[in-house]
């Protein structure tokens, strides 16, 4: 049997000719089809495809491209010279799909990676249709749906929900109706929806089917109040919202990560992720102004404390648990008047949590005590990491409290032997008070190896910042002796990695 060449390992080394009518070897074209791949990825679609007509080794590998993007400019005539004032449109739909179907009928091999920017042009007939049956039969893997027209949200075609062979699924900016007998979605390891417009029964429905799921992400979705999710190849969990909603975990035995930002922000809710019928009802008073009433009325009888506490109880075996809190939560929280408990019951006890790290603009006491609580109730916590945002709210300044309110609210034992590493990032101000938890942790922490401090905004910009620490947690009589102090200013952009 005659043995099949491997398309990587060319058998004859392309040459081209020199200016002197010598030939040279081509080394680009020598490569394996895995790096050209890569090279062509990094062009625009239309480029990708002259390279067929450069020889006879460079033919198949755009029509065996595993991954293709597709985007106003994938089969436009080229960017105007003023790209400031060129605003994504195509020119000739109908061309534009030409191209497209050309595109995907020279193909060789299915698409492993499809992804597409719906919002270009009116994809909403008979064609939309058929591309995603089509990409769906052949066997795509990853598909990637998004939207540059945010106020014209699309309907996910119905080929998606019968779709076996998808590992990756991420749709933003769409409306997601999700049948009821779902046939698809078996094979999908990681599911993340961005700004989704879906009913609470829809979206369990959906999560529930996908059993192999190992990542989830659900960042604000619209009409979503109460997500419900059984995942019991759950590993990994990213929620965010600008509006109220609960977390119910059924069934998440292999959960290890949790990362949740109640990012209650009632001006970006307003106008940013509103249906357009929301948005209209905002502004027929024609006020544009809002103030903290505005967002106390909207958000009232939501019992964050108590969907708080719910969420907590169950994630037990979680190791890296993140949370991050915004002032429009702590208004919600604070006039609810319900007191959060000190510690969790010992059978809801975060046995496993390793890493907890927690972020907010402004601390209150409400947040002081939602650190009480997180660490009394994780018994072999190794790594703390605090972010505080002082700008976002310049009349509350007190980010933490004096030393003896840790004293009272954490017992020794919570801390003493497994935190190892304690990391804070400051932004803007800082106060005496907010010595007292660093101070706390260099009395009690008898191994911890590492405390970092790291400022950032206009307190980068005063020289008297790093002396200031300094002098304050230095002169601690330390319970480990071999803890090092780290303080220093960082870029913004390396908060909260």
């Amino acid at each position: 049997m005659a043995s099949v060449p491997d398309q990587n390992q060319p058998t004859k080394k392309p040459t081209l000719a020199n200016n002197h009518g010598e030939e040279e070897e081509d080394f680009i074209s020598c490569l394996p089809d895995t790096i050209l791949h890569m090279i062509l990825s990094k062009l625009e679609m239309r480029d990708a495809a002259v390279t067929t007509a450069v020889s006879k080794r460079w033919a198949p590998v755009f029509t065996t491209l595993p991954s293709l993007k597709i985007n106003t400019d994938s089969f436009n005539p080229r960017v105007p010279t003023d790209p400031e004032r060129w605003e994504p449109h195509v020119e000739d739909a109908d061309e534009w799909i030409d191209a497209l179907c050309s595109v995907l009928d020279s193909r060789i091999t299915p698409v492993e990676k499809f992804e597409i920017d719906v919002g270009i042009l009116e994809l909403y007939n008979e064609y939309f249709y058929v591309l995603f049956r089509e990409l769906c039969v052949a066997g795509v893997e990853e598909l990637l749906i998004t939207n540059s027209d945010i106020h014209d949200m699309y309907q996910i075609p119905s080929p998606v929900f019968s779709c076996n062979t998808i590992v990756n699924l991420e749709l933003s900016f769409c409306h997601l109706v999700v049948p009821s007998k779902l046939t698809g979605l078996r094979s999908v390891k990681s599911l993340m929806l961005y700004c989704v417009t879906v009913a609470d029964i829809d979206l369990r429905r959906m999560i529930s089917r996908c059993k192999a799921m190992e990542k989830l992400v659900i960042s604000d979705c619209h009409k979503v109040e109460n997500i419900v999710i059984r995942g019991p190849s759950l590993l990994e969990l990213e929620i965010s919202s600008s509006r109220p909603f609960a977390i119910s975990l059924k069934s998440v035995p292999r959960l290890a990560i949790v990362n949740v930002r109640f990012r209650y922000d009632y001006f970006l809710w307003r106008n940013a992720y509103a249906s357009y019928e929301e948005r209209m009802a905002f502004y027929e008073d024609g006020d544009e102004y809002f103030g903290p009433s505005d967002c106390e009325k909207s958000f009232e009888g939501t019992n964050e404390a108590t969907k708080l506490m719910a969420f907590l109880n169950r994630i037990r075996g979680v190791k890296d648990l993140r949370l991050t809190f915004s002032n429009e939560y702590h208004m919600i929280l604070s006039k609810e008047g319900i007191a959060l408990p000190t510690r969790l019951s010992p059978k809801c006890y975060l046995v496993d949590l390793k890493k907890l790290q927690l972020s907010w603009p402004s601390n209150y006491h409400t947040f002081n005590s939602i650190i009480s609580c997180l660490l009394n109730s994780s018994p072999h916590l190794m790594e703390i990491i605090i972010c505080v945002d002082t700008s976002y709210d310049s009349r509350h300044r007190c980010f933490a409290l004096e030393l003896d309110f840790w004293d009272k609210q954490l017992p020794a034992e919570s801390i003493k032997h497994h935190v190892t590493t304690a990391t804070f990032y400051l932004q803007d101000y800082i106060s005496e008070s907010f010595f007292g938890f660093p101070k706390f942790l260099l009395l009690n922490a008898r191994n911890l190896k590492n405390m970092n401090i790291f400022y950032t905004g206009k307190l980068k910009n005063k020289p008297e910042t790093a002396e200031k620490i300094k002098q304050e947690v230095l002169a601690v009589q330390k319970a480990s002796p071999d803890v090092e102090m780290t303080i220093k200013p960082i870029i913004s952009r390396y908060m909260y990695n």
